[in-house]
């Protein structure tokens, strides 16, 4: 018999503040601090702070993490199928 171990678990992570001014963005123009949140959550992954970064790349790969913590983690062994 072979078996395996599985392991599954959240991860909650924070990371530093930058500094971000929306006039420097046209298509951010006439939207309101709630509005500009929800289109930055919304195109994080497309959204170019600096011609070279996405905004998710400046956080993550830019910036510092500052808090990080593991939550629900799970075991399971379990049997291999050949």
């Amino acid at each position: 018999m072979k078996i395996r171990l599985s392991k599954s678990y959240r991860t909650y992570e924070v990371y530093d503040t930058i500094e971000f001014n929306p006039q420097d963005y046209p298509e951010l123009e006439g939207m309101s601090d709630d509005e500009i949140i929800a289109y930055l959550n919304q195109n994080m992954d497309d959204f170019s702070v600096d011609g070279n970064n996405t905004l998710y790349e400046q956080f993550v790969y830019e910036g510092d993490l500052i808090r990080d913590k593991v939550f629900d983690e799970d075991y399971d062994i379990f049997k291999v199928e050949e």
